[in-house]
């Protein structure tokens, strides 16, 4: 099965070269976008939050975190985007969800870091580092994956609404929950790396962040 899900991703990535840099070109727009949103903030709101995040800074060499609560909250939202995706992706509005999905988790991305190093400096630059960097790069491919996927079949039932060739569509379906899986499977890696990993590696270079 592993050897049959690599096969198949790697296919996918190979002949959709064109669809990933369309969707890398919306994350990277979606950055763009949430950096220039944090220099629209007003003073209030930049205050409240500085506030918030200074509070978190101090609390971080003492505080014990529920790693169970966080690994199930954190894949709840996930698996709720992933669900929609998948859900999406057999039907037409694959298309739009897809593109704007991970336009936002560029955007998400973009204003958190442009934020904390707008807001903190180097001791922001490091905690975006480390509490981000960890599990995005399992998490950033893993949603480039699942888009992809949705927005593709979308794509293929436009295409192929006229059609009525049984075999070519049920492969096609095969071909896409393969890939589906391989998108989840990224994802769920990230979580675990976000909820087991990312905080041990903040509490151990907490000196850095006073």
């Amino acid at each position: 099965m592993f050897g049959r899900l690599n096969y198949i991703a790697t296919k996918h990535i190979r002949e959709n070269g064109i669809l990933y840099i369309f969707l890398l070109f919306l994350f990277f727009l979606g950055i763009s976008l949430g950096a220039y949103w944090v220099n629209n903030l007003s003073v209030e709101s930049k205050d409240l939050l500085t506030r918030y995040l200074n509070g978190f800074f101090s609390l971080i060499p003492e505080s014990i975190l529920n790693n169970g609560k966080l690994f199930k909250t954190s894949f709840i939202n996930n698996m709720v985007s992933a669900a929609l995706l998948l859900i999406f992706g057999f039907t037409y509005l694959g298309i739009g969800f897809s593109s704007l999905y991970i336009t936002f988790k560029g955007f998400c991305f973009g204003f958190s870091v442009a934020f904390l190093v707008e807001g903190f400096g180097r001791k922001g630059l490091i905690f975006s580092l480390i509490s981000l960097l960890p599990h995005s790069i399992v998490l950033i491919p893993g949603i480039l994956v699942l888009c992809s996927v949705s927005l593709q079949y979308s794509l293929f039932l436009l295409k192929s609404r006229k059609e009525r060739r049984y075999e070519s569509n049920r492969q096609y379906l095969i071909n896409y929950l393969f890939s589906y899986t391989f998108g989840l499977t990224l994802l769920i890696m990230s979580i675990v790396i976000e909820s087991y990993i990312t905080p041990i590696i903040i509490k151990s270079l907490s000196s850095l962040l006073k």
